[in-house]
């Protein structure tokens, strides 16, 4: 079985949804299927090239930059359409959102397309930019639900709330998202040490590009009520610098790291050292969090923000393998945070909690054959011309 997936980046770029293609994909090669991916070049301004990553052709087009979130890829459709021509799939797999899928409306009307639905874009109170261009989006991503024949949604909270997809619900799947806990990074307990030693005590970690629905800020406003840990947050983005001055004016340049982007090994060896993990982010468009499947690879207790219809309560749940608390409130973060800092028993249960839910519910190897599964559903009519 031929599959194409087309994305927004692949590895060695780092986001969830690009995490979850990376291992999606190469758990398909593994499995025997002949999978390709097209996406967008990572690094603005570099040709469109074509590799071998493990197997798989991964083709990135040019970048011109991005706009409201989307990349800027002019040539993305004339790439498809070459691929589509020369691979001949029997099945699409788009992962949105994704600007760039809306080509496929133009290309091709018979293959098979699957559509796996990060999030929603949603209208955000944040940046209004999204909710001027949304209605323009809208249009072409109910025409491409109707085109689809089959949707994947990534937890039952998370269709039950969709506006967007309850006209579709009898073609969407409920999936989870996965990852493959052995590209993880395992470091030695010299190496955790080494970390442990620099940030002295009690630290929380987090990690997320510095955008809008992230929530960053208030994880520093709560840092001045958790005198006793050290912060860290991994990534980068446009309001990282807006952050950089924020824990400045608070005074906790001594407590609060922002070191940017980190290769996986420095990642997940500060992931191993930390105490807690948390995700503090403020909108829906935080759908899921495939970075707290990282976490719960190395059994950390989780604190999580109560977002209405998305899935990232469902993997962390509350009282089990974490905390969950008011979301864009920094005094709700700090107690939650000053609460099990204080319970190392809590820390301990939610440890062995976290690792047994991973296991059961988000390895990629299980998540693959649930996809596979609905592969086999759908209707191939023969290939043709385009």
């Amino acid at each position: 079985m031929k599959i194409l997936h087309v994305g927004k980046f692949f590895h060695p770029y780092h986001g969830g949804m690009e995490n979850f293609l990376t291992d999606l994909v190469l758990e398909q090669t593994f499995r025997g299927l002949d999978s390709s991916v097209i996406v967008h070049h990572h690094n603005t301004f570099q040709s469109t090239t074509h590799e071998i990553i493990k197997s798989v052709a991964v083709t990135r087009t040019l970048s011109l930059g991005q706009m409201v979130y989307a990349p800027l890829a002019p040539t993305f459709g004339y790439h498809l359409a070459k691929a589509i021509a020369g691979i001949q799939p029997d099945i699409i797999h788009l992962h949105l959102p994704n600007l760039s899928a809306f080509w496929i409306l133009f290309i091709d009307k018979k293959i098979p397309l699957v559509l796996q639905w990060q999030s929603d874009v949603v209208r955000s109170k944040v940046d209004e930019r999204l909710s001027f261009f949304y209605p323009t989006y809208r249009v072409l991503e109910v025409k491409l639900l109707e085109r689809a024949q089959a949707v994947i949604a990534s937890s039952e909270n998370y269709l039950r709330e969709s506006e967007i997809l309850q006209p579709f619900k009898e073609k969407t799947s409920v999936i989870p998202l996965g990852l493959n806990p052995d590209r993880i990074y395992r470091p030695s307990q010299e190496e955790i040490d080494k970390v442990k030693k620099r940030f002295d005590g009690f630290l929380v970690l987090s990690v997320g590009r510095f955008t809008y629905y992230k929530g960053f800020e208030y994880l520093i406003d709560a840092a001045k009520d958790v005198p006793e840990a050290s912060f860290v947050i991994v990534g980068d983005g446009p309001l990282r610098n807006k952050m950089i001055q924020k824990i400045s004016h608070a005074g906790l340049q001594n407590r609060f790291f922002l070191p940017g982007s980190l290769s996986d090994k420095e990642l997940h060896t500060i992931m191993a050292s930390c105490d807690l993990f948390c995700l503090p982010s403020i909108e829906r468009t935080e759908a899921f969090g495939i970075v707290l499947l990282e976490a719960m690879v190395f059994g950390k207790p989780l604190i999580t923000t109560d977002i209405e219809g998305s899935a990232v309560n469902w993997v962390n749940l509350a009282e089990e393998t974490g905390l969950v608390v008011r979301s864009a409130d920094a005094a709700a973060l700090a107690k939650g945070i000053n609460s099990l800092l204080r319970n190392p028993e809590a820390r301990i249960e939610m440890s062995h909690r976290a690792r047994k839910r991973l296991n059961k519910l988000f390895r990629i190897q299980a998540v693959s054959e649930k996809i596979l599964a609905l592969y086999s559903t759908l209707q191939t009519p023969p290939i043709g011309g385009l």
